[in-house]
């Protein structure tokens, strides 16, 4: 009855286990192997260089560092703004302060539009000539402002802004989701003892809600070191030294400029750049498992 019943399991298991060979393990040991080839990905003619792309991309390549670290900003500049603002306005939804369902409905809504519509809303806002920004400085200041927020001395941090505008109310909505599971009698109790606001949040709130902090730093690593579309718009799709990220170098590489197995070399390294991320912060943001 036994092997009956594990016979069974794996029948059941096995075309989930074929799916998952065929449309991700397949693609994947695809992509390594063409990563060891110079092919423009148009004609069957490959050659053999090895390790060549990745030597290449490593030692020879200062594009690759320079869109390296433009990633890096926008892992770790965007990232603190989401963390703490999703959180501040997390705690202030979560205390039933007025109109908090209004608030949480228009907090998300960025996340329902396309970010091809995101991307030209941002563009008329960031408009030299008749933008809203500007605009606003203008009145601000009494004269004309013609700031040009997308030139390549602006454009890095100019892309903060959609960036955290976008992604806001996702992790707000996580976070609060969060909060609402914590029983009320921990902050009843917490006032009881004198504590304030401030101190319940720090010594009830936060530790309580570390698992989702984890996962939503998770989430905001592997989405700063795969940020493609907004930068790729943004910059009506040739992207320059100042604003390249290494999701739009590949692009360029392996289909710009018909290099696809150094393409496929920039994905592989891309790959695991975002695992060692989320594994080294999900290692160092371990802590020891509250029940409650």
């Amino acid at each position: 009855m036994r092997n009956d019943a594990r016979r069974a399991v794996v029948l059941l298991l096995l075309p989930a286990c074929g799916l998952y060979a065929l449309l991700f393990l397949y693609p994947v040991a695809s992509s390594l192997v063409l990563s060891l080839y110079d092919w423009d990905g148009f004609t069957q003619h490959r050659q053999f260089v090895g390790l060549g792309n990745f030597s290449r991309l490593l030692t020879d390549d200062p594009m690759f560092w320079t869109a390296l670290k433009h990633n890096l900003f926008f892992l770790s500049v965007p990232t603190a703004v989401i963390l703490v603002t999703a959180l501040f306005f997390a705690a202030a939804l979560s205390s039933d302060v007025w109109g908090a369902r209004f608030f949480r409905i228009t907090y998300f809504f960025p996340n329902i539009i396309s970010m091809v519509a995101i991307t030209l809303l941002w563009f008329f806002i960031y408009n030299p000539n008749f933008g809203l920004l500007n605009g606003v400085l203008g009145k601000l200041t009494g004269g004309k402002v013609s700031i040009v927020w997308l030139d390549p001395n602006h454009i890095m941090g100019s892309l903060v802004a959609p960036i955290v505008w976008c992604s806001l109310g996702f992790y707000l909505i996580l976070f609060l989701a969060g909060m609402e599971n914590i029983p009320q009698t921990y902050y009843d109790a917490a006032k009881v003892d004198g504590a304030n606001a401030w101190q319940q949040f720090r010594s009830i709130t936060v530790p309580l809600l570390w698992d989702v902090i984890t996962m939503a730093v998770v989430f905001l690593i592997i989405g700063g070191l795969r940020i493609f579309d907004l930068i790729y718009v943004m910059a009506l799709g040739y992207p320059n030294e100042q604003s390249q990220v290494i999701a739009t170098y590949l692009y360029e590489q392996a289909f710009n400029n018909a290099h696809m197995g150094y393409g496929i070399a920039i994905a592989v390294v891309l790959f695991v750049l975002v695992f060692a991320a989320t594994s080294v912060a999900m290692r160092i943001m371990r802590r020891e498992q509250l029940e409650y």
